[in-house]
């Protein structure tokens, strides 16, 4: 085997790295950020309480959107949604409790008002 070989394959691999840690970083929370990806999914989402639409719901005039997003329970039992800016306490009354397509948390909102939050489980 020549040296060349072993060089290419570690150049390849070491430029490759980059993508593999831009895959792996958690989803941001931010307004916009993976709706597109989902939006066939959200789109059918309804809110528990009211029975409107997750997807584009809006409040006081301002429209919201459905994506990926952090979170964590808290010592009180109630989840913690970030949604870009601050962590939201997400009201037991928006939860929907389902698989997701990337088996992770989402958050639909405007402006720290919570239209739905869904769990990701308890079968993703």
């Amino acid at each position: 085997m020549s040296v060349r070989l072993p060089i290419v394959i570690l150049s390849a691999v070491l430029g490759l790295w980059p993508l593999a840690l831009v895959a792996q970083q958690p989803p941001s929370g931010r307004h916009g950020d993976g709706h597109a990806q989902h939006h066939d999914w959200y789109k059918d989402l309804r809110q528990p309480d009211v029975g409107l639409s997750c997807c584009n719901g809006s409040a006081d005039g301002k429209n919201g959107d459905c994506r990926p997003a952090p979170s964590y329970m808290g010592d009180d039992g109630l989840y913690r949604v970030w949604d870009g800016r601050d962590w939201l306490v997400v009201p037991k009354s928006k939860i929907i409790t389902m698989p997701t397509p990337d088996r992770g948390t989402h958050l639909c909102e405007t402006y720290g008002k919570v239209f739905c939050f869904i769990t990701g489980g308890p079968s993703s």
